[in-house]
């Protein structure tokens, strides 16, 4: 994940049983996607797929990734100006990875006009119990139960077309804001829930285990409108395909950290290591339900 730090973040406290859900009422436009009105595609046809994929080898390890961007009627994403910019971003993504023996295949770059609430998500909601901060992160993940929220579901299973290969697709989803909500442990008499903006948000299994619908498990979200953000793709992506935290060699997992070196902490690194010094980064990677090789 990849975090925006602001001012007056909302914080709720917990209740002794009952935790309470962030996710906001349904919005007056969310209505006509139930009833009935569809998201618009549109692709983006400054996009020349071909020259992005030229590079691409026969039974190499494989990531397919497709990206929307999202944008209402009248407004669109500010990438539909600057496509190159974001063609720079992907290349830079896929250089990341092709050090780590994966090659990157862009399947489309389509806009989604979509409803005005659907580019402002809360992701989604702690279900569970906090652990204390003693406890090894990943244990603490998994106690905390995080889910889609409904508006987040309705949202990305809205954006992303349905197709056979669904559930081993990468989808980066470029949005406004989407918020993250998390137990802060720092207090430990006192755990509360915070919810913050992100810049990516990666959702992947050590967070949700099998709580994202199959179809869909392969979201990732931008925040984003313009700039180059090579390297933030490649982190997110790192989170979905390797799965892990914030962690790098001798720094053990984190929710928040900043080192040298590293694609999966915060900084300017984007190395992928391996074997048990590098704890096996890029071997979890090659594993990646998302990874196929190509016969042809």
């Amino acid at each position: 994940m990849h975090l925006v730090t602001t001012r007056g973040c909302f914080l709720a406290v917990l209740a002794t049983a009952c935790w309470q859900s962030l996710t906001p009422p349904a919005l007056a436009d969310d209505a006509s996607i139930a009833t009935g009105r569809s998201v618009i595609h549109r692709s983006l046809d400054a996009i020349d797929l071909v020259t992005i994929n030229k590079d691409l080898k026969v039974a190499i390890p494989t990531v397919d990734v497709a990206i929307y961007l999202g944008e209402t009627d009248g407004k669109p994403h500010g990438y539909v100006a600057s496509p190159d910019e974001l063609v720079d971003s992907f290349k830079r993504a896929k250089a990341i990875f092709a050090t780590a023996g994966v090659q990157l295949k862009l399947l489309w770059v389509k806009r989604a006009v979509v409803p005005a609430s659907w580019l402002a998500v809360q992701a989604n909601d702690v279900t569970g119990f906090p652990a204390p901060p003693e406890i090894n992160t990943y244990v603490g993940y998994r106690s905390a139960g995080w889910r889609l929220t409904k508006e987040a579901n309705r949202a990305f299973g809205g954006i992303i077309e349905r197709h056979a290969e669904n559930h081993r697709t990468i989808y980066l989803l470029y949005l406004k804001q989407v918020r993250m909500a998390y137990y802060d442990r720092t207090m430990k008499d006192r755990p509360q829930i915070k919810s913050i903006p992100t810049g990516g948000l990666s959702l992947p299994a050590y967070l949700f285990e099998t709580r994202i619908p199959r179809r869909i498990r392969g979201v990732i979200t931008i925040c984003r409108q313009r700039g180059k953000g090579g390297r933030t793709i490649a982190h997110e992506l790192g989170h979905k395909l390797i799965n892990v935290s914030h962690e790098h060699r001798k720094i053990g997992p984190q929710f928040e950290v900043r080192g040298e070196g590293g694609l999966m902490i915060y900084g300017r690194g984007t190395e992928i290591p391996s074997g048990k010094a590098g704890r096996w980064h890029r071997e979890r990677l090659h594993l990646s339900p998302f990874v196929y090789r190509t016969k042809k």
